[in-house]
């Protein structure tokens, strides 16, 4: 883990062990980090119904440049999406569930793998579509790895749902999760600057 990381951790930490000494913070929202989180699922499942539209799209159209572009569109949008989700769950709430449930290190664990499964869907849609781009493609094996990423990322958010998210409601007092909320908050907002440069940069290259 990198200074930073280990530095927002820390501060994180802290300043819930602060707020609890205090007697927690004035709301107390059991649903604090359950919440946000289903927001961030909510608007990933908007883009993966998009994106199963135009894969169906890409079936049928004949100017499949027109469509696989769009696909490009979906594809940058879903992965920045999904990249912050993994990362605020892996470096921020994962150590906050370790440090203060018991009994949750299989569960986390299990996590962990799935999104190293979920990398893997990923890059073989990704390939499948730059080959595509590239004009040397088969729209066939984009669709099908397209629509293999749709399941996996579908099934990993309802088992988030339904597995993780209760224990941390569970597990986490109200002044842990405000703070774990704050460090994730603070994390995306990093995350869309850099993106936001990044576009800028290559508007300008």
């Amino acid at each position: 883990m990198s200074d930073k990381r280990q530095k927002i951790r820390k501060t994180f930490l802290t300043a819930a062990a602060s707020d609890y000494r205090d007697g927690g913070l004035n709301f107390p929202m059991t649903r604090c980090v359950t919440d946000y989180l289903v927001q961030e699922h909510q608007e990933l499942s908007l883009l993966l119904n998009e994106l199963q539209e135009q894969l169906g799209v890409l079936r049928l159209t004949r100017d499949r440049r027109k469509t696989a572009d769009r696909l490009a569109g979906l594809r940058r949008k879903i992965a920045e999406a999904t990249h912050t989700h993994v990362v605020e769950e892996e470096q921020i709430l994962y150590p906050a569930l370790q440090e203060h449930v018991q009994g949750i290190a299989f569960t986390l664990d299990r996590m962990r793998h799935e999104h190293v499964a979920g990398e893997q869907a990923e890059k073989t849609f990704h390939q499948s579509l730059d080959r595509l781009l590239q004009g040397a493609g088969n729209p066939h094996e984009v669709m099908q790895s397209g629509r293999q990423y749709v399941i996996w990322l579908r099934h990993h958010l309802l088992d988030e749902n339904g597995r993780l998210f209760p224990m941390v409601e569970r597990g986490l007092d109200p002044s842990i999760q405000q703070a774990v909320r704050h460090a994730m908050e603070e994390m995306s907002q990093e995350s869309s600057a850099r993106v936001s440069e990044g576009q800028t940069f290559a508007a300008h290259a």
